[in-house]
């Protein structure tokens, strides 16, 4: 029976052949925490190196101070335990995602190496928490129609109140209070009109939207209209870009002007000093791409993954968190999309819309 192979030719051979085609990034340490092996997806990945340069070497030679920090005590537990060692880690070049197993290789009952295997999962994470996206907007879109429903009857009776109310008025035989009452009346049928848009608005998001169209530009304009008359508007330019000829897109009316007045409510919050609005729109073969920018603050690298999240505000004051949610709800309904560009200044939020007669 041949005498066990030294460490030094551990992995020589045919082993190393092996872990040169894996498609894996791995190396391979001894206890002295030394590289006997460095295979050549690790060459190419996120910390590639040439073999020549690590193999032999002490880890902490071969790692940058803070990663030699975080990995011996792990590799030295392994050593130690002789049991696996699973976690996850981020690379700074690229923001790619891998898991780490830190596997035991045993030799005459030790653990002589340990084995570090990454794995790219990047794709894999992104799905996961898509997923988890989904299921939590399709939760809140159960919520939100059955709270809407149940707001619904409250509001009804509330308007037959301002009815009765508005009828009352007529007999009294003081004029003040006849006229008293029947501006409360019309304060009232206001406010619960106001309130059953709302609830339109939360039972569109949450169910099958039908099958209207919108004419960018009209609608557009109707908004633009609307928000000029708002108090956060006062010192904001709106420059509109939209050129005349556009299909017709696959969303109806008051869901695109309940889209575009959110992200242009959000565009002034930011700009509180003042600053341009831009609204533009153009065709894209089978799409019609409508961009609103502002010349604000823009949003931070550390919450732009979280802006779609339901209920998630930075304005605590003033902000709800379900504009953004329920605008991309909308349009991801009639097979759209409301995605957000980073740019070096403001906000850039692109809403890419079907054109009507194009399959979804």
């Amino acid at each position: 029976m041949p005498a066990a192979a030294p460490s030094s030719d551990v992995l020589s051979g045919l082993g190393a052949a092996v872990l040169d085609a894996l498609p894996l990034s791995l190396y391979v340490v001894d206890r002295r925490l030394r590289v006997i092996a460095w295979n050549a997806s690790r060459e190419q990945g996120p910390f590639g190196q040439p073999r020549g340069d690590v193999l032999g070497r002490p880890l902490r030679r071969v790692l940058t101070p803070a990663g030699y920090r975080a990995t011996a005590p792990i590799l030295e537990q392994v050593f130690r335990s002789g049991v696996m060692h699973e976690d996850t880690t981020e690379t700074l070049r690229g923001r790619r995602l891998y898991r780490v197993r830190r596997i035991p290789v045993k030799q005459a009952g030790r653990v002589s190496h340990v084995l570090s295997w990454f794995e790219d999962v990047t794709e894999q994470r992104a799905l996961e928490m898509s997923l988890i996206a989904s299921d939590r907007l399709a939760f809140l879109g159960q919520l939100v129609a059955g709270v809407a429903h149940e707001i619904s009857n409250p509001l009804a009776s509330v308007a037959g109140c301002a009815e009765a109310l508005a009828s009352l008025a007529l007999q009294a035989p003081d004029k003040k209070a006849r006229q008293e009452a029947q501006e409360f009346s019309t304060l009232i049928r206001e406010e619960v009109a106001r309130c059953e848009r709302i609830v339109r608005t939360l039972l569109a998001s949450a169910r099958s939207h039908p099958t209207h169209t919108s004419d960018v530009a009209q609608t557009v304009d109707t908004s633009m209209w609307l928000l000029a008359r708002h108090p956060a508007f006062t010192r904001v330019r709106v420059v509109r870009r939209i050129p005349a000829g556009l299909p017709a897109v696959r969303l109806d009316p008051d869901s695109l002007k309940q889209v575009v007045l959110a992200l242009a409510m959000n565009a002034a919050r930011a700009m509180r000093g003042g600053g341009t609005l831009t609204v533009r729109a153009a065709r894209d073969g089978p799409e019609v791409v409508l961009d609103v920018l502002d010349t604000g603050p823009g949003i931070s690298a550390s919450i732009r993954a979280r802006i779609f999240e339901p209920f998630f505000t930075t304005d605590a004051t003033q902000g709800t968190g379900l504009g953004l949610p329920i605008a991309r709800s909308l349009v991801q309904g009639r097979g759209g999309d409301l995605v957000y560009k980073p740019r070096r200044r403001g906000a850039h939020f692109r809403v890419i819309l079907k054109a009507a007669g194009e399959a979804a």
